[in-house]
C-alpha cells in the first residue's frame, strides 16, 4: 500500500519530485516569494534550489540595487512616453529542468515566452521593460527574452552570455548570471541615457589617463592649449539619426574621418563606454555620487556639490597615489572587443553551454 501510495505521488506531483516545471506552475518571485525560496518579494525564482541561500539573497540583491540606478533612466521608447516612471525589469529563473516528462523534448524558447507572458499581467502592456533571464541546469541552457522597451538588441543578449559562459560552465551559475545582469543593465542604460564619456576624460579601458598630454590627430596637446570644439548644427537631422551623428564626430575627433574604418572606430567607442559604464554601476563610491545628486534635500547644484565631495573624499588622493604610474602616452583610438562567437546571433538569446 505504501509502494502504490508513493508511485502514486511520483505520477500526480512529478514537478515537486524532479524539479521540473512547466511555466503554467513555475511560481512568481514576486507574489509567490516562498515557493521561490525568498522570505520577500524579489527578482528571482530558485524552487530547485540551483543556488544556496547566501548565492540567491546576494543575487536579489544586486538586481534590486542595479534598479535603484535604472530607476533614474528615463525610458526613451515612444511607447513608455506615458509611462515616465516605468523602470527597467529583471527577473532571473532558474530551475533543474523544463518540463514535467523527462522524455518530452526541452524547448526552452517556448518555456520563458510563455513565463514571461505569465509575468506580464503584473506590468504595462504598453511599456514593456520586462526582461526575463531562464537557466535550466539540466537542460544546460540559458535563454533571455527582452520587452521591446528595453531596447535590447540580440547581440547584447548574446554577449551578455558569451561574457560569462565560463561561469555556467564550471557550474558557477550566481557569477554568470550576476554577469548577465551587470551587462544587461549597463547597456540599457547606455541606450536610454546615451551619455558617451568625452574625449577629455575618456581613455583606453586598461589603463588610467592623466590629463596632462594625449594625443590627437598625431598632435600632442597640452591641457593649457585650450581648444574650443567646433559645434555642429543638429538641425533639420531627425530624432534617431542624432546619437548615430553625435558618434560619429565623437569617433572622428578620436580616431579621423577615414570612412573605411568609421564603423569599426563607432564600434570602439561605444564598446568602451559601455564598457566603463559596467564598471561604473557596480562601484559603490559612484553610485554614492548618483545618490547624493539625486537627493531632493541635497538642493540646486546637486551633481557638482556630489562630485566636489568625491574630489575631496577620494578622488585626489587616488590621484596622488597612482600619479607616478599612470601612463604619458596613449592612444585616443579604443580597439573594438574582439568577437567570441563568429556564428550569427540568435533570436532572442538562447545559449546552451555544454561542455
Amino acid at each position: 500500500m505504501v509502494l502504490l501510495f508513493s508511485i502514486f505521488l511520483l505520477i500526480i506531483f512529478p514537478s515537486n519530485i524532479f524539479g521540473q516545471f512547466t511555466s503554467q506552475n513555475y511560481p512568481d518571485p514576486r507574489t509567490e516569494p516562498l515557493r521561490c525560496k525568498l522570505l520577500l518579494p524579489g527578482q528571482i525564482c530558485d524552487p530547485s534550489d540551483i543556488l544556496n541561500d547566501v548565492e540567491r539573497r546576494k543575487l536579489n540583491e544586486k538586481i534590486q540595487q542595479l534598479a535603484t540606478v535604472t530607476a533614474q533612466i528615463r525610458n526613451t521608447s515612444p511607447q513608455c512616453v506615458g509611462s515616465p516612471n516605468q523602470n527597467l525589469q529583471i527577473i532571473v529563473a532558474l530551475l533543474e529542468k523544463i518540463g514535467v516528462n523527462p522524455l518530452d523534448p526541452v524547448d526552452i524558447e517556448r518555456f520563458t515566452n510563455s513565463l514571461r507572458l505569465k509575468y506580464l499581467n503584473f506590468q504595462e502592456l504598453n511599456c514593456d521593460t520586462l526582461v526575463l533571464i531562464v537557466n535550466s541546469r539540466r537542460d544546460r541552457q540559458v535563454f533571455t527574452v527582452a520587452g521591446r522597451d528595453a531596447k535590447l538588441s540580440r547581440d547584447v543578449l548574446q554577449t551578455a552570455f558569451h561574457r560569462n559562459i565560463g561561469h555556467f560552465r564550471q557550474g558557477h551559475y550566481v557569477l554568470g548570471l550576476e554577469g548577465m545582469v551587470e551587462y544587461i543593465v549597463s547597456s540599457y542604460t547606455s541606450t536610454h541615457i546615451v551619455q558617451v564619456p568625452s574625449p577629455e576624460v575618456l581613455g583606453p579601458t586598461n589603463s588610467g589617463i592623466e590629463n596632462t598630454n594625449f594625443v590627437a590627430h598625431g598632435v600632442r596637446q597640452k591641457p593649457e592649449q585650450k581648444i574650443s570644439p567646433e559645434k555642429f548644427d543638429y538641425t533639420g537631422i531627425p530624432e534617431d539619426d542624432k546619437v548615430w551623428v553625435d558618434l560619429m564626430i565623437r569617433a572622428g575627433g578620436r580616431c579621423g574621418y577615414d570612412p573605411t574604418k568609421m564603423t569599426e572606430n563607432i564600434r570602439a567607442i561605444v564598446e568602451e563606454a559601455m564598457s566603463i559604464s559596467l564598471k561604473l554601476i557596480s562601484d559603490t563610491r559612484y553610485n554614492k555620487i548618483e545618490e547624493i545628486s539625486q537627493d531632493v534635500n541635497s538642493g540646486s547644484g546637486a551633481r557638482e556639490k556630489a562630485w566636489a565631495d568625491a574630489k575631496t573624499s577620494f578622488i585626489d588622493s587616488l590621484y596622488t597615489q597612482y600619479k607616478d604610474k599612470l601612463p604619458r602616452k596613449v592612444s585616443q583610438c579604443p580597439k573594438p572587443e574582439p568577437s567570441t562567437d563568429p556564428t550569427p546571433a540568435p533570436s532572442f538569446g538562447a545559449f546552451g553551454f555544454g561542455k
